[in-house]
C-alpha cells in the first residue's frame, strides 16, 4: 500500500497493533494502481483524459511522438517485402527466355567446339605430313582444348537454370523473410507502445505531465485506480489467524459509513510484517501482523484511503 506520509504507516500499524488486543484490525481502502511508464525518451504529442476521469479498457490516454517509430516500421516492411520478392524468384525459377539463351549459348560453343576439334585433327594430318611446324599444331590443339572448356561450362549453366534453384539456396531466403519479419513485428510493438492505453476500466489519478513535455524512458505518465475491485487492506494480527482464513466473510467499518459493508478474504501474506528480534512468548506473538486483503464489492465507488476496522471473531 502506499501511503503519503510516513507517520501515517506507523499510526496505521500501531492501531493494528492495538487493534488485535480488542478484536479489531485497522487498515484502509485500496484499489489496484497500474501505472503507465514511456517505453522511449520521446516528446508527448497529445494527453486525450485529465485526472478523476473514467476510462475504460482500450481506451486512449496519452500518445507519444511517433514519427520515428513510424519511419522504422516503414523501413522493415520494405526490408520484408524485398525479402518475400527475393524467395519468391528463386522459387519460381529460370524464366523461359533465360532457359532459351543458356541453350543457344550451348549450342554455339558445342559449334565452335566441333570446328576446333576438326582444325585440330586438320592441322594433325598436316604436322604428320611435314607441311607445318609445331607451333601451328600447338595452336590447334590450344583452340580445340579451350573450345571444349567453353561446351563444358555452358552446359553447366544451362543445366543450373533448368535445375532450378539449390535447397539450401531456398532456405537461407526462407530464414531472411523470417528475420524481416520478426523485425517487422519489434518495430510494430514498437510503435503501438507510444500510444498508451487503459489496461483495464479505471480512475485516472495521476497526469504529471502536460503536452509538448519531453521524457526520459521510464519516467510515470499516467496513473489509473482500477474500478473493478475495491479491497480493504488490514493489519491481522496473529492471534486472529485461527479465525479468520482466506474466502472467510467478515464485516468491514468504513469512517463516515454508518452500516458495515459485507467482504470476503482474498489474502494474507505468509509472512508476519512485524517480527520481533526476542524471543517470542504469549505477548510477543500478539504482536505479529499479517498483510490482509479483503475484497468489498460494495464499496467500488468510494474513494481510496478512507480508513476502515474490521471486527474480528
Amino acid at each position: 500500500m502506499n501511503y503519503k506520509n510516513s507517520w501515517w504507516l506507523v499510526l496505521l500499524f500501531l492501531g493494528a497493533c492495538s487493534g488485535g488486543e480488542d478484536g479489531r484490525a485497522m487498515g484502509t481502502l485500496e484499489r489496484d494502481r497500474m501505472v503507465l511508464s514511456a517505453p522511449v525518451a520521446e516528446q508527448i504529442s497529445a494527453i486525450m483524459v485529465t485526472e478523476g476521469q473514467q476510462v475504460h479498457a482500450g481506451e486512449l490516454l496519452l500518445q507519444l511522438d511517433n514519427r520515428s517509430a513510424s519511419a522504422v516500421v516503414a523501413q522493415r516492411r520494405a526490408s520484408l517485402e524485398q525479402a518475400r520478392a527475393k524467395l519468391l524468384e528463386l522459387q519460381t525459377g529460370a524464366r523461359n527466355e533465360q532457359l532459351a539463351a543458356a541453350e543457344a549459348a550451348m549450342q554455339a560453343a558445342k559449334a565452335q567446339a566441333e570446328d576446333a576439334a576438326k582444325q585440330y585433327r586438320r592441322a594433325q594430318e598436316l604436322y604428320h605430313a611435314q607441311m607445318i611446324g609445331k607451333a601451328e599444331l600447338d595452336s590447334a590443339t590450344a583452340l580445340k582444348n579451350q573450345t571444349q572448356a567453353l561446351t563444358e561450362q555452358a552446359q553447366q549453366q544451362w543445366l543450373e537454370l533448368k535445375n532450378g534453384t539449390r535447397s539450401e539456396q531456398l532456405a537461407q531466403a526462407q530464414a531472411q523473410v523470417d528475420e524481416a519479419a520478426a523485425a517487422l513485428a519489434a518495430a510494430e510493438k514498437s510503435l503501438a507502445d507510444l500510444s498508451l492505453k487503459a489496461p483495464r476500466d479505471g480512475e485516472v489519478d495521476i497526469l504529471p505531465w502536460k503536452s509538448g513535455d519531453r521524457v526520459a524512458a521510464g519516467v510515470q505518465l499516467v496513473t489509473l485506480l482500477a474500478s473493478d475491485r475495491a479491497y480493504a487492506r488490514v493489519y491481522l494480527p496473529q492471534t486472529a489467524l485461527a479465525q479468520v482464513h482466506r474466502g472467510a466473510k467478515v464485516q468491514v467499518w468504513l469512517d463516515g459509513y454508518s452500516q458495515p459493508f459485507s467482504g470476503t478474504v482474498s489474502n494474507i501474506r505468509s509472512q508476519p510484517a512485524f517480527t520481533p528480534y526476542f524471543a517470542l512468548n504469549e505477548r510477543d506473538r500478539a504482536r505479529l501482523m499479517y498483510l490482509t486483503d479483503i475484497d468489498l464489492p460494495g464499496a467500488a465507488s468510494l474513494p481510496v484511503g478512507i480508513a476502515l476496522e474490521v471486527r474480528l471473531p
